[in-house]
Protein backbone atom coordinates (compact mmCIF):
# COMPACT_ATOMS: atom_id res chain seq x y z
CA UNK A 1 0.00 0.00 0.00
CA UNK A 2 0.88 3.28 -0.77
CA UNK A 3 0.83 6.74 1.03
CA UNK A 4 2.37 8.71 -1.93
CA UNK A 5 0.33 11.74 -1.36
CA UNK A 6 1.21 11.93 2.43
CA UNK A 7 5.00 11.28 1.46
CA UNK A 8 4.68 14.45 -1.13
CA UNK A 9 3.24 16.65 1.55
CA UNK A 10 5.81 15.25 4.00
CA UNK A 11 8.84 15.97 1.41
CA UNK A 12 7.32 19.46 0.82
CA UNK A 13 6.90 20.36 4.70
CA UNK A 14 10.53 18.93 4.95
CA UNK A 15 12.50 22.71 5.77
CA UNK A 16 9.37 24.28 7.93
CA UNK A 17 10.42 24.30 10.74
CA UNK A 18 7.46 25.28 12.45
CA UNK A 19 4.55 22.15 14.06
CA UNK A 20 2.46 20.74 11.16
CA UNK A 21 0.42 17.38 10.71
CA UNK A 22 -1.26 15.51 8.36
CA UNK A 23 -5.30 16.20 8.88
CA UNK A 24 -8.69 14.47 7.72
CA UNK A 25 -8.99 11.10 6.48
CA UNK A 26 -5.59 11.05 5.66
CA UNK A 27 -4.36 11.04 9.44
CA UNK A 28 -6.29 8.13 10.27
CA UNK A 29 -5.30 6.10 7.45
CA UNK A 30 -1.82 6.56 8.66
CA UNK A 31 -3.08 6.26 12.07
CA UNK A 32 -4.16 2.49 11.74
CA UNK A 33 -1.78 1.55 8.85
CA UNK A 34 -3.88 0.97 5.92
CA UNK A 35 -5.74 2.79 3.19
CA UNK A 36 -9.37 2.74 4.43
CA UNK A 37 -10.75 4.72 1.56
CA UNK A 38 -9.86 6.17 -1.90
CA UNK A 39 -8.66 9.82 -1.17
CA UNK A 40 -9.30 12.58 -3.68
CA UNK A 41 -7.32 15.58 -1.34
CA UNK A 42 -5.19 15.61 1.17
CA UNK A 43 -5.13 18.22 4.35
CA UNK A 44 -2.37 19.22 6.29
CA UNK A 45 -2.63 21.22 9.60
CA UNK A 46 -0.19 24.36 11.08
CA UNK A 47 -0.70 26.76 13.80
CA UNK A 48 -2.94 29.61 12.89
CA UNK A 49 0.23 31.20 15.10
CA UNK A 50 2.16 30.21 11.98
CA UNK A 51 0.41 31.25 8.95
CA UNK A 52 2.26 33.70 7.65
CA UNK A 53 5.53 31.55 7.94
CA UNK A 54 4.01 28.95 6.14
CA UNK A 55 2.77 31.58 3.61
CA UNK A 56 6.76 32.53 2.98
CA UNK A 57 7.70 29.04 3.34
CA UNK A 58 5.61 28.05 -0.13
CA UNK A 59 6.17 31.56 -1.97
CA UNK A 60 5.75 29.77 -5.46
CA UNK A 61 2.13 28.27 -4.30
CA UNK A 62 -1.31 30.99 -5.18
CA UNK A 63 -3.58 30.96 -1.21
CA UNK A 64 -7.12 31.25 -1.35
CA UNK A 65 -8.91 31.44 1.86
CA UNK A 66 -12.64 30.17 2.50
CA UNK A 67 -15.41 32.10 4.28
CA UNK A 68 -18.49 30.32 4.01
CA UNK A 69 -17.90 27.71 1.76
CA UNK A 70 -16.68 29.99 -0.86
CA UNK A 71 -12.92 31.00 -1.90
CA UNK A 72 -11.49 34.55 -1.77
CA UNK A 73 -7.89 35.59 -2.59
CA UNK A 74 -5.93 35.80 0.58
CA UNK A 75 -4.23 39.05 0.38
CA UNK A 76 -1.52 39.55 3.80
CA UNK A 77 -4.38 39.98 6.48
CA UNK A 78 -3.99 37.66 9.23
CA UNK A 79 -6.91 35.37 9.02
CA UNK A 80 -8.40 34.91 12.52
CA UNK A 81 -11.27 32.62 13.40
CA UNK A 82 -13.93 31.50 11.86
CA UNK A 83 -11.79 31.57 9.30
CA UNK A 84 -9.58 27.64 9.43
CA UNK A 85 -9.20 26.71 5.90
CA UNK A 86 -7.41 27.84 3.26
CA UNK A 87 -6.48 26.15 -0.39
CA UNK A 88 -3.21 26.93 -2.39
CA UNK A 89 -1.99 25.71 -5.62
CA UNK A 90 1.69 25.58 -6.76
CA UNK A 91 2.18 27.86 -9.84
CA UNK A 92 4.70 26.43 -10.81
CA UNK A 93 3.03 22.64 -11.44
CA UNK A 94 -0.82 23.16 -10.37
CA UNK A 95 -0.77 20.72 -7.48
CA UNK A 96 -3.38 21.86 -4.58
CA UNK A 97 -3.20 21.55 -1.11
CA UNK A 98 -5.82 22.36 1.73
CA UNK A 99 -4.37 23.66 5.16
CA UNK A 100 -6.25 23.90 8.15
CA UNK A 101 -5.25 26.76 10.79
CA UNK A 102 -5.75 25.58 14.21
CA UNK A 103 -5.77 27.15 17.63
CA UNK A 104 -3.11 26.89 20.16
CA UNK A 105 -2.36 27.93 23.50
CA UNK A 106 1.10 28.76 24.22
CA UNK A 107 2.98 25.71 22.15
CA UNK A 108 -0.27 23.31 23.03
CA UNK A 109 -2.78 22.84 20.36
CA UNK A 110 -6.45 23.44 21.38
CA UNK A 111 -10.00 22.31 20.48
CA UNK A 112 -12.14 25.35 19.84
CA UNK A 113 -15.48 25.36 18.19
CA UNK A 114 -17.03 27.74 16.46
CA UNK A 115 -20.77 28.80 16.45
Amino acid sequence: MSFEQCKSVASLMRGFNKTWCIAGGWAIDLFIGKETRKHKDIEFAVFRKDQFYLKSYLIEWDFKKVINSELYTWGNEFLELPVHEIHAANKMNGDEIEILLNETKGDNWTFVTVK
